[in-house]
C-alpha cells in the first residue's frame, strides 16, 4: 500500500476540502492501493504567534520516511519561517513532492496558469470594452498566486503602452471585506473633490470583486455603467451576484486529482514534467459590460441556498448544543464522549482523540513540548468508527490500526495545543462533511478551548491540594500535623465504623526527650523526631494515617480485620527504634464499631495507657 501525506493550512477558518475530494476521486478509481494522511492547521488565523506555532507543530507529526509521496498546499502559510521549516523538512525526506499552486524548486507543480487568464482578461477589457485606465485590486503581497496574477497584469498593461503609475496595484487580503475597504479608501482619497473612477477594477479574486461591487452600490454607483469590475475563481458569489461578475473558472478538484496522477506516474517510473497547468477559462459577464451568461438556473440556486441555509442552521444548532453539553462535563472522558456522539452524526467514517496523559494528572504546563510530540506520553483517549468504540489506548497500536484499515482512506490530523504547548491531536476519517461544511476550525477550537479550561481547572485543584498538603503537613517530619488530625480523624473513624471495622489507635511519645534536648541540643532532638516519624510511616498499614500530634507526641490510626494484627504495629515500631537506641512509649486501644464510645473516649484510653507505660519505665529505672 502507498501512503501519501498532504500538508495544508486552512484559509481563515475554512479548510479547502476540494483538494482532498479530487485526490480521493483518483484514489478511489485507482488500481493502486493508496491511503491519504492530511496534516491540517489554521496557522495564519490568529494574531498570537505562539498559538500559530502550536498549530504549525502538526507538520512535525508524520515520519516522512514512512510515506511514498508528499503533497504540499502552502499558499495560505503567511509566516515565511514556518514555510521554510516545512520545505526544508520535506527536502530532507527526499520523497516525490507535488506543490499545489505554488512553484518550489525541486518539487512538481500543479495548479492553473495564473498569468494567461489575467492576460486574456486585460486583452478583452482593452479591445472589447475600450478600457484604458486600470486598477489591480490584489491580495497578499507575498502570496504566490497573487504575485503571478499581479505580474501578468503589469506585463500586459505595459504591452498595451500603459504606465504602471497610472494603473496601480493594491495589496490586501483575499476576503470580501478587503473589497469593501479598497472602495472606501478609494473614495476618501479624493478628499471631497470630484471622483474619477478607473475604467475597470481588475480583482485578484471574486471575494474582492463582490466587495467592491457591493460597496459601490451602497454609494449609489452602478456597475458597469460607472466602472467595470472583474474577478477570479468562479465562485457562486460571482456567478449569482448582481451584476453577474466576470471571472475565471477552474476546478480545484481537478488540481487535487492531478497531484495524485503525478505521484502515480512517478511511482511507475514515467518521465514526468516538472509543471502541470490545469485548464481555466474566462467567463465574461455583466460586470464588465458583457451579457449575462444565461446558463444559470436561478430557481435551482435559490432552492439550493434555502436547503443549505437550513442545513447550516441545523449544524449551528448542533454545535451550540455540543458547546452547552461539553461545558457541563466534569472531566476529559466525559468531553470526549460528548464529542464522539457529535461526530457520529456527521458524514465521516471515524474519529480519534490523542492527548498527553499528563493532562489527566494536572501536570505543570511546562512539561508539554513545544516542538514535535512527546510520543512516550501520548495516549488514545477516544476512538470510534461510526458509533462503535474502538478499545485502543496505545499510540503505537493506533497507528498500526490505521495501517491495517487499508487503502482508499483519507485521514485528517488536526493539532490540539494550549497556545504553543503540544498536548495532542484529533484524527477524522473520510470527512466528507467538510466539503459543504468547511468550518472545521470553529468546531476544533471549541473542543480545544473546552479541554484547556478543564486542564486549567485541574491545575487549580492540584495547586489547592498542594497548598492544603503544605497546610496539613508538619514541616520537620513531613507527617500530617495536628490541624490535619483534627479535620481527618473523625470522618475516617466514622467511615470504618459504618463498615463494621475495628480500628487501632496508637498514642506514641518519645522517652526522655527533654533530657536529650537539654544534653545534646535541639538538632539531635530533631533527628530523633525524624527517625521516629520515618519508622511510624514505614510500619503503618496502607489504609492508616500517622500524625505528629505535638512536640514529641505522635498518633497512628488504622483499621484491622484480624485481631492478630492489633499488636503488630506497636511491636514492629518498638523493635525498629530500639536498633537506633531510641525509646518510645506507645499506648494502644482498639475501637468497637458497635460501641457508643466517641473517638475522644478512645483517644483518652490510648493516652492513659501511654502514660502508664511511661510511668512504669521510670519506676523501673529508679
Amino acid at each position: 500500500m502507498k501512503k501519501v501525506v498532504l500538508f495544508s493550512d486552512g484559509w481563515k477558518r475554512m479548510i479547502t476540502y476540494a483538494w482532498v475530494d479530487g485526490m480521493m476521486q483518483y484514489i478511489t478509481n485507482s488500481e493502486e492501493e493508496i491511503a491519504l494522511y492530511q496534516y491540517n492547521c489554521h496557522g495564519n488565523w490568529s494574531l498570537d504567534e505562539k498559538h500559530n506555532h502550536g498549530e504549525y507543530n502538526i507538520y512535525t507529526l508524520p515520519d516522512l520516511s514512512e510515506f511514498d509521496g508528499i503533497i504540499l498546499d502552502c499558499t495560505n502559510i503567511i509566516d515565511r519561517s514556518h514555510m521554510d521549516k516545512l520545505i526544508a523538512m520535506i527536502r530532507r525526506a527526499d520523497k516525490p513532492t507535488v506543490s499545489i499552486s505554488q512553484y518550489i524548486e525541486g518539487f512538481y507543480y500543479t495548479g492553473i496558469d495564473n498569468k494567461k487568464p489575467i492576460a486574456d482578461m486585460i486583452d478583452h477589457l482593452y479591445h472589447v470594452h475600450n478600457c484604458r485606465r486600470f486598477i489591480f485590486a490584489g491580495g497578499p503581497k507575498d502570496n504566490y498566486e497573487n504575485a503571478l496574477r499581479t505580474a501578468s497584469y503589469l506585463e500586459n498593461i505595459e504591452k498595451l503602452g500603459l504606465s504602471r503609475e497610472d494603473n496601480p496595484v493594491w495589496y490586501g487580503d483575499y476576503d470580501f471585506s478587503t473589497g469593501l475597504r479598497y472602495f472606501e479608501e478609494f473614495i476618501k482619497s479624493f478628499h471631497g473633490q470630484d471622483i474619477v473612477f478607473p475604467d475597470v477594477f481588475v480583482c485578484v479574486n471574486d471575494n474582492i470583486a463582490a466587495g467592491i461591487c457591493h460597496q459601490a452600490q451602497q454609494y449609489g454607483y452602478e456597475i458597469p455603467r460607472d466602472f467595470k469590475v472583474t474577478g477570479f475563481d468562479n465562485l457562486d458569489k460571482a456567478a449569482y451576484f448582481y451584476p453577474q461578475i466576470t471571472t475565471v473558472a477552474h476546478m480545484r478538484e481537478n488540481i487535487g486529482n492531478k497531484t495524485m496522477e503525478i505521484l502515480a506516474d512517478v511511482w511507475a517510473g514515467k518521465d514526468v514534467a516538472q509543471t502541470h497547468f490545469m485548464p481555466s477559462v474566462c467567463y465574461f459577464s455583466e460586470s464588465c459590460g458583457c451579457p449575462n451568461s444565461g446558463l444559470l438556473d436561478y430557481r435551482q440556486y435559490a432552492k439550493d441556498q434555502v436547503i443549505a441555509g437550513v442545513d447550516k442552521l441545523n449544524r449551528e444548532e448542533m454545535l451550540i448544543k455540543l458547546e452547552s453539553d461539553i461545558v457541563k462535563c466534569a472531566n476529559y472522558d466525559e468531553v470526549f464522549e460528548q464529542i464522539g456522539g457529535y461526530f457520529a452524526t456527521l458524514d465521516c467514517d471515524g474519529f480519534a482523540f490523542v492527548v498527553d496523559k499528563r493532562m489527566y494528572e494536572g501536570a505543570d504546563e511546562s512539561c508539554f513540548v513545544k516542538d514535535g510530540y512527546d510520543f512516550d506520553n501520548l495516549i488514545v483517549a477516544y476512538m470510534a468508527e461510526g458509533k462503535k468504540r474502538i478499545p485502543i489506548s496505545d499510540i503505537s497500536e493506533f497507528f498500526k490500526y490505521c495501517e491495517e484499515r487499508g487503502a482508499k482512506t483519507a485521514y485528517i490530523f488536526t493539532p490540539i495545543h494550549f497556545r504553543e504547548h503540544a498536548v495532542g491531536f484529533s484524527v477524522l476519517v473520510n470527512t466528507r462533511f467538510l466539503y459543504d461544511n468547511p468550518y472545521l476550525y470553529d468546531l476544533h477550537s471549541t473542543i480545544t478551548k473546552t479541554l484547556e479550561n478543564l486542564y486549567k481547572k485541574l491545575l487549580l485543584e492540584v495547586a489547592n491540594k498542594k497548598l492544603m498538603d503544605i497546610y496539613n503537613r508538619d514541616q520537620l517530619t513531613g507527617l500530617y500535623n495536628r490541624i490535619a488530625y483534627t479535620e481527618m480523624i473523625e470522618p475516617e473513624y466514622r467511615k470504618h465504623c459504618d463498615h463494621g471495622r475495628k480500628c487501632v489507635l496508637n498514642f506514641i511519645d518519645a522517652d526522655n526527650f527533654k533530657q536529650i534536648n537539654d544534653t545534646y541540643g535541639h538538632e539531635k532532638g530533631d533527628l530523633i523526631l525524624k527517625q521516629i516519624a520515618s519508622v511510624l510511616r514505614d510500619k503503618c498499614p496502607d489504609e492508616g494515617y500517622v500524625y505528629r500530634y505535638g512536640g514529641d507526641e505522635f498518633i497512628a490510626f488504622f483499621p484491622v480485620d484480624d485481631d492478630a494484627d492489633i499488636e503488630k504495629f506497636r511491636a514492629e515500631v518498638m523493635l525498629a527504634l530500639e536498633k537506633d537506641d531510641i525509646s518510645v512509649s506507645i499506648g494502644l486501644t482498639t475501637t468497637d464499631p458497635l460501641s457508643d464510645k466517641t473517638f475522644d473516649d478512645y483517644m483518652k484510653l490510648a493516652d492513659d495507657e501511654m502514660y502508664r507505660i511511661k510511668a512504669a519505665k521510670k519506676a523501673r529505672a529508679q
